[in-house]
């Protein structure tokens, strides 16, 4: 009776995709991205190259955090630091940036570290660079007191943040690095550059078309409502800052303004929304149009998203944080899945098809019971020192991945890849105070490990179809003639489906099953058979590979 059982269910989840009910099937899949492509993480600016080669094998793709507009300009009037805070001395003279007596500065900004080799080795090191050009000049929107919070909008002193001429400075800086890290090259060199547009301190080489870069996000949560009225984009300032940004405002700022100015190719990343909000990036979009109205009489297009990727954040948190107490929120039951099914299918209608993006995503390692954005454990789940539980982070973060896989985005980076503070300090309980896949120290935790097998064993391998029945997942990959298959169970109560039955429609040769529970580099792999067409399983929380090739 059992096995009749599994027989019938067999049928049931083969026939009944979870496309057809939750609207995968909406979004259009031409340009599918391989796994290991969608995956990416955000990372931080790091010396050491052992760093580099080890610790970055988890993803392609990093966005890079402590890349901070105010590292490359102006740390020389900073008197006094007091957190986000800083007291500056404006006596030194800052004004009509470019044109400043302290210039642009990459290679020996923030204190003395190179931005130029730190680059050079992610590039050298097959690792795609999507620097965060986060938190303001130290010279610009500066109050009386001059005390200046760098999360402060970084529209000009007296300017107005609604007016997109009121962020030159801001503009010229972001010139300065388009022209130095992008593609686009000087006059003499084929290029379009003018290096009398370059303004670089003293100790800085003049250079251009470097192409250490994939992309530039200029900004990072500049939307969040929680604070002052000086730290909010609101859609009319949102356009007008990115009108500034993407091309000077239609090249009105004259020379050597605009990311576009610099590198007409260079991809833009709209500033990661705190959520995902689709209607207020349109609201953005319908406040950029009225604002470039005349762009075609100034010769520049009306609608200037061209390139640019759409971008969300979000975390797997009904309300944004954890449930607390044993077992906690259950991935799939949150709004992740309808709520990028929606933000997708949005963005590549309204910009033709565009880039689509979650920017920030993941879980603390704190479990749920201590943090409130900490990730859920059972009884059973491994808890060490100070609430952490490595393995269910790995758990969750794993399930997490391939549900956000699904849904259609071009690229999703965990949060985060390193720990931004030391284990056991003093704050871990703080949210994302111990969220990475790799500790301060360079430990790395079950989750790299998890994360590492995944972007490795389904290289290559794309999007297929996603089908559920009750708690199981089963979702389908394929790469030519290889299918992946990855299971899971929806539960956080230590739930074990035995004896569950795949069927893979087609005889071949071998069947291998692939666990990432494993705290092993590529995870522990197992023959499950040869020349079949259906394998029994048993499905856990914790996804399994299954790969069959013919």
């Amino acid at each position: 009776m059992l096995g009749f059982i599994f027989i019938i269910f067999s049928f049931v989840l083969y026939h009944n995709p979870l496309a057809q009910q939750v609207g995968y099937d909406e979004i259009s899949r031409k340009d599918k991205p391989a796994f290991d492509e969608f995956l990416g993480v955000n990372s931080v600016r790091e010396s050491t190259i052992e760093m580099i080669r080890d610790q970055y094998r988890v993803a392609t793709y990093h966005r890079i955090f402590a890349m901070d507009a105010y590292l490359f300009t102006g740390e020389e009037i900073v008197v006094d630091r007091r957190g986000n805070n800083l007291k500056v001395d404006l006596s030194i003279p800052h004004d009509e940036y470019p044109n400043d007596k302290m210039g642009f500065n990459p290679s020996k900004g923030a204190g003395g570290f190179n931005f130029d080799e730190f680059l050079l080795r992610m590039k050298e090191n097959g690792l795609h660079s999507i620097p965060v050009l986060a938190r303001n000049l130290l010279y610009a929107n500066v109050p009386e007191n001059n005390i200046i919070n760098v999360w402060q909008l970084p529209y000009d002193n007296g300017g107005n943040p609604e007016d997109p001429m009121s962020y030159k400075a801001y503009s010229s800086f972001l010139y300065q690095f388009a022209a130095r890290y992008g593609k686009n090259k000087f006059r003499n060199e084929g290029g379009t550059i003018d290096p009398a547009t370059l303004k670089l301190t003293d100790s800085n080489e003049p250079k251009a078309g470097l192409d250490l870069v994939y992309a530039i996000e200029p900004g990072n949560e500049m939307d969040k409502d929680w604070i002052t009225d000086k730290e909010q984009m609101t859609p009319p300032r949102m356009a007008a800052f990115l009108s500034a940004a993407i091309d000077g405002h239609m090249g009105q700022m004259g020379p050597g303004h605009g990311i576009r100015t610099a590198d007409p190719e260079m991809k833009i990343l709209f500033p990661g929304p705190i959520d995902i909000k689709p209607d207020y990036i349109l609201a953005v979009r319908d406040e950029i149009l009225k604002l470039r109205a005349n762009a075609k009489e100034l010769g520049y297009p009306v609608n200037p998203f061209e390139n640019f990727v759409m971008t969300a954040h979000i975390y797997p948190f009904k309300g944004g944080r954890a449930q607390k107490g044993e077992g906690g929120e259950v991935i799939e039951n949150t709004d992740i899945v309808t709520k990028s099914l929606e933000f997708v299918a949005k963005m590549k209608e309204a910009f033709d098809g565009c880039e689509v993006y979650l920017t920030e995503i993941g879980y603390d390692k704190v479990v749920n019971a201590h943090s409130q954005l900490g990730t859920p454990a059972t009884l059973s789940d491994p808890v060490g020192s100070h609430q952490i539980s490595t393995y269910s982070q790995a758990k969750h973060i794993s399930r997490l991945i391939m549900n956000v896989f699904a849904t259609g985005y071009d690229k999703m980076f965990l949060f985060t890849l390193k720990d931004p503070a030391m284990i056991g300090h003093s704050g871990y309980k703080v949210k994302f105070s111990t969220s990475g896949l790799i500790r301060k120290n360079g430990v790395k935790d079950h989750s790299w490990f998890a994360v590492n097998t995944m972007r490795h064993r389904l290289k290559g391998f794309v999007f297929d179809s996603l089908e559920e029945q009750g708690d199981l997942r089963v979702m389908r990959l394929k790469n030519g003639e290889k299918m992946a298959v990855v299971t899971w169970l929806t539960s956080n109560s230590d739930a074990t489906w035995k004896g569950y039955t795949l069927d893979l429609g087609d005889n071949y040769n071998k069947i291998k099953l692939i666990k990432l529970e494993d705290n092993q580099p590529l995870g522990r792999e197992s023959l499950l058979a040869e020349d079949s067409e259906t394998v029994e399983l048993t499905v856990e929380e914790f996804p399994k590979i299954v790969i069959a090739e013919n």
